[in-house]
């Protein structure tokens, strides 16, 4: 039986983590809960948010996706999600020995307008995903939140997580649109990143929403429709797109940049066009050309990791993507989660690889990518 470790899990924010932990100005408007008839939800700066995740853990497989739901109470929410002793625990009887932890309801902060509220909220919870994994830092690998309409204020703040034990960083996957990841603005995260060894990931539903400090809408998640979730891989295409062609990768070649929860089936044709555009289309203004005859593929190989949770055609074409960039992932104690049955929804999904490459997709990778020792956390 394999032993796991995966790429995307999360962790259920309690209730008074933003209360307790960000800076006094921020407070009032801080994420926060207020129960209503129907359920808890959170607030952030008076806008009304999601409700909690992490009650349904495993419900998809007994249940018809009509009958599930996305309104909770935090009662509710199984304590697994929030307290690292059982989190160790329950994922050790799904087969998975350590989790590299990405935020549930703070990946929402991302939306928020208002960029000293954004980052003063993305701190505080920084703060609280070190304390969660200084419980056991060989098996719990924490992801920091970081808003980048400050570079230099994103250097400073990658510097203080790196310190606080944290593994990686987590940035938006749909920038502002005047300041898309091919501009020089962000030069400095790229190096801060290399230097400071930070995997960078982008995550499903971590837009940077372009609205004014100003703007002000019914809810945050107003109007996500089905097209939210069967086209997520769009933004994460376009800005690592745009990292290759303005020549990143070129520049920084030890630079590891994740695409978390969006699969990987569609990057084939991704490569496929992204090669095509450099050999065989008009080179049009000041078009980077790469040295030596990389490709844009070849810097896709060298410097992109992908996480999936079920995607079997995505495993099927893994030689075209690049067998050491995938990574599986839980997604744990989502409702989509494949917990508690990841063990055997791996066995299916791997089922014709060989044991050397299974060993790479569902643990080597990403122990060697984030820093787990296998040894120690086998015990």
């Amino acid at each position: 039986m394999d032993d796991m470790i995966s790429s995307d899990s999360h962790i259920i924010e309690p209730p008074d983590l933003w209360t307790e932990r960000i800076d006094k100005a921020y407070r009032d408007r801080a994420p926060q809960v207020r129960s209503e008839q129907d359920g808890d939800f959170w607030y952030i700066d008076g806008q009304k948010s999601m409700s909690f995740l992490g009650v349904q853990t495993g419900d998809r497989f007994e249940k018809d996706a009509t009958e599930l739901t996305t309104v909770a109470r935090f009662e509710d929410v199984r304590p697994a999600s929030y307290d690292p002793a059982r989190y160790i625990e329950e994922n050790r009887q799904d087969g998975v020995i350590g989790s590299v932890i990405y935020p549930s309801e703070a990946m929402l902060c991302f939306g928020i307008p208002d960029s000293d509220l954004c980052s003063a909220t993305m701190r505080a919870y920084n703060d609280f995903i070190a304390e969660f994994c200084s419980h056991d830092r060989a098996r719990l690998k924490g992801v920091a939140i970081v808003n980048l309409d400050d570079p230099s204020e994103a250097v400073a703040e990658m510097k203080r997580i790196r310190d606080l034990g944290l593994e990686g960083i987590m940035i938006t996957v749909m920038p502002p649109a005047a300041q898309p990841y091919d501009d020089p603005m962000y030069e400095p995260v790229w190096s801060a990143a290399v230097d400071l060894d930070l995997p960078i990931s982008m995550h499903v539903a971590t837009g940077r929403q372009a609205l004014s400090p100003d703007a002000k809408q019914e809810t945050l998640t107003k109007g996500i429709t089905e097209a939210a979730f069967y086209l997520q891989d769009h933004f994460v295409r376009k800005s690592i797109g745009e990292m290759i062609f303005s020549g990143v990768f070129m520049r920084h070649p030890k630079l590891r940049v994740g695409s978390i929860e969006h699969e990987v089936c569609w990057a084939p044709f991704f490569l496929f066009q992204a090669d095509y555009c450099y050999t065989d289309r008009p080179v049009r203004g000041d078009w980077l050309r790469f040295p030596d005859g990389t490709l844009p593929s070849d810097y896709f190989k060298q410097n992109v990791f992908m996480s999936f949770q079920e995607d079997e055609v995505g495993v099927r074409v893994r030689d075209v993507v690049g067998l050491q960039s995938l990574m599986w992932g839980s997604d744990y104690p989502h409702t989509e989660s494949t917990f508690p049955r990841s063990r055997e929804i791996t066995s299916e999904i791997l089922a014709d690889v060989p044991q050397n490459e299974r060993e790479m997709i569902l643990r080597d990778n990403v122990a060697g990518l984030y820093g787990f020792d296998l040894e120690a956390i086998r015990g």
